[in-house]
């Protein structure tokens, strides 16, 4: 009897933590919005860049501006 309560009440217990703590994650790293260039114009990216170096931040390869008629580099965050 004693295993059977512990069999269905521990996976239980799992699956409800598992459930409580993907809610206490961060999901906001990425918080300054920058845009690259794609086939029809300015495209919105989330980046963690804020202009604190002079490296220039990229995006899946490609610069990110501060405007969308892509003339502000973005830079990198420290």
């Amino acid at each position: 009897m004693k295993t059977k309560i512990l069999k269905f009440v521990l996976p239980a217990f799992a699956i409800l933590l598992a459930i409580s703590l993907s809610f206490a994650t961060e999901t906001d790293s990425f918080s300054n919005t920058g845009y690259i260039e794609g086939p029809t114009g300015a495209i919105p990216v989330q980046v963690d860049c804020n202009n604190t170096t002079q490296d220039q931040c990229y995006y899946l390869g490609q610069e990110v501006f501060q405007d969308t008629g892509l003339s502000i580099p973005l830079k990198k965050s420290q």
